[in-house]
């Protein structure tokens, strides 16, 4: 921090002028810079693990504000509980979050007929993804072997 603090941009004077998204465009540099390395890797290094390193870097970077929504979610679903097993508290179907819970949790597709529908659309879309990543890897050989 000493050293960073020494820089030309981070004189008091200068530092205090400069809007927020200034300062966060000047310190954001180093991971786009990182992005950029990783994603600009040669060839045995594959698509779909970039993507995947790619996203959890993001869920990591991203933590510091996903955390607090997560416990403010279990305290507000805790709440929700205690009220309506307890004191009898009616909550409006927006504010639901414990019936949303469990919709989702006994969520099942009853209909063969749908259920075969989704599961070919989720392979349709997971061989789709595969083949586009190993294009690109592809093209990306073909261009190191062209130049």
């Amino acid at each position: 921090m000493h050293k960073t603090w020494k820089k030309s941009l981070h004189k008091r004077k200068v530092w205090s002028t400069i809007s927020w998204g200034g300062r966060l465009v000047y310190y954001m540099q180093p991971l786009v810079e990182h992005f950029f390395d990783i994603w600009l890797q040669q060839l045995p290094f594959p698509t779909l693990l970039k993507f995947v390193y790619s996203c959890c870097l993001l869920f990591f970077i991203l933590l510091p504000i996903i955390y607090p929504m997560m416990v403010i979610g279990l305290y507000y679903s805790i709440f929700q509980y205690v009220g309506e097993r307890h004191l009898d508290v009616v909550f409006p179907q927006k504010w639901d979050l414990v019936g949303a819970i469990q919709n989702l949790w006994h969520f099942q597709v009853t209909n063969k007929k749908y259920l075969l529908f989704v599961t070919m659309y989720i392979d349709r879309y997971r061989v789709i993804i595969t083949a586009i990543s190993s294009t690109v890897d592809y093209m990306r050989m073909a261009w190191c072997f062209a130049f």
